[in-house]
């Protein structure tokens, strides 16, 4: 759809802003430019909850190779910050930033070849040390998903990120210099963790290959112009922490969609009335989270729970993973109350002291902010704490050479 011929580094091709009317699909989004609804390419696949909320400003660039669409998103606004989703646009960046010796990790390289092949496997860059003439393969991750001082990757499930880390780990085993660089688009990070709650297999081949791939992440901040970096910091990896809360038990929402007003027999709860619109589940399993949530999206089974039968009468069924050794459960359920429509009272909580474990949202929650902001808080800037408690000197991982 577009070409990166035009895209260079620093960024001083043209650009113009406009505002998100909604995401059409995985790589297309309706904006708002000079008062005209018009469709953009959107070169990030990724869920991007966090920052494709409807009204969201975005920076656009005219799509010069005469395409179907007239624009390519670039960024989007938060916080007041520019957050580049452009993933290609990225390893342009490192690119640079290499070659300038402005990345401590990789002061003394240089790039001799962009996506060098290896076996079936393609990464990002090829680097060649400037004094030894030593090879090392680096792939770059970009991580848009971020909160407080906490950032995460990736932001859904990817089965290809977790089959790089493994290659570069087999790579490493023959001799050659292998690393992963994690790029966070926000200056104000100071922590990075695989996104664990999103995607554990990626966070278990995250630590499998720590002793032998290069682990490191930065975080880049763009001037007011979006055109350059102005600031470099790198980031702690928190191993520890990530040891403890890796687990398969946790807190998780359920985000049930029914098209439809309908009445539903609720198993011990009789028949319940149930407006069309979204409903929001809390639940909880000390083990064995992963099957517990599997079993919640087959709509085919033996109705054990309340929930059961809502499920059974979905159009859609979204899980929202929390994975903690904590007890948040009841803590969920009071946040949601706050924020949604209504709860529906007596709903899913007989074992505890809550009014409900269901809430009802008229409007898709996954577009009001603050139900993302609640997610966020949950499993991002909760662990702000637990981080700044751990004093530990040999919490930090200390293999990030250079930092």
């Amino acid at each position: 759809m577009n070409t990166l011929r035009m895209y260079s580094y620093p960024f001083s091709f043209s650009k113009i802003s406009g505002r998100l009317v909604k995401r059409v699909n995985r790589f297309v989004v309706e904006a708002e430019v000079k008062g005209r609804i018009e469709q953009a390419y959107l070169p990030n696949p990724g869920r991007l909850w966090e920052l494709l909320l409807p009204g969201t400003e975005l920076m656009l660039s005219p799509d010069l190779s005469r395409g179907k669409m007239a624009y390519t998103v670039l960024a989007c606004r938060k916080n007041g910050l520019w957050v580049l989703l452009h993933t290609h646009l990225t390893n342009k960046i490192i690119h640079c930033l290499v070659d300038e010796g402005r990345l401590r990790d990789f002061e003394n390289y240089r790039v001799i070849q962009e996506e060098p092949a290896c076996g079936r496997h393609r990464f990002d860059l090829l680097l060649k040390h400037r004094n030894t003439g030593a090879e090392c393969y680096l792939e770059v991750k970009t991580c848009t998903l971020f909160a407080g001082r906490v950032a995460m990757f990736p932001d859904a499930v990817t089965n290809r990120g977790s089959e790089h880390l493994l290659k570069l780990k087999e790579i490493s085993a023959a001799g050659i210099k292998t690393a992963c660089l994690f790029v966070v688009l926000n200056p104000e990070t100071e922590y990075f963790l695989p996104a664990y709650h999103i995607d554990p297999g990626f966070a278990a081949a995250f630590k499998e290959v720590k002793e032998q791939v290069q682990l490191s992440a930065v975080a880049l901040g763009f001037d007011a112009g979006f055109s350059e970096i102005e600031t470099i910091k790198p980031l702690l990896l928190p191993f520890d922490l990530l040891n403890a809360e890796l687990q398969d038990g946790g807190a998780y929402l359920l985000l049930i969609s029914l098209k439809n007003d309908r009445v539903i027999n609720a198993g011990g709860l009789g028949p319940k009335f149930f407006k069309s619109g979204c409903y929001i589940y809390v639940g909880s399993a000390k083990r064995n989270l992963s099957k517990r949530m599997a079993r919640h999206t087959r709509k085919r089974k033996q109705k054990r729970w309340h929930i059961d039968y809502l499920i059974g009468e979905a159009v859609r069924i979204i899980p929202v993973p929390i994975i903690t050794a904590d007890d948040l459960e009841c803590g969920l359920a009071d946040a949601l109350c706050q924020i949604a429509d209504n709860p529906v009272k007596g709903f899913g909580s007989s074992d505890c002291r809550c009014n409900s474990h269901l809430f009802y949202f008229a409007k898709n929650p996954l577009q009001q902010p603050c139900f993302i902001d609640l997610i966020q808080d949950y499993r991002i800037r909760r662990l702000e704490q637990k981080l700044d408690n751990l004093t530990n000197p040999g919490f930090w991982s200390t293999k990030r050479r250079g930092y």
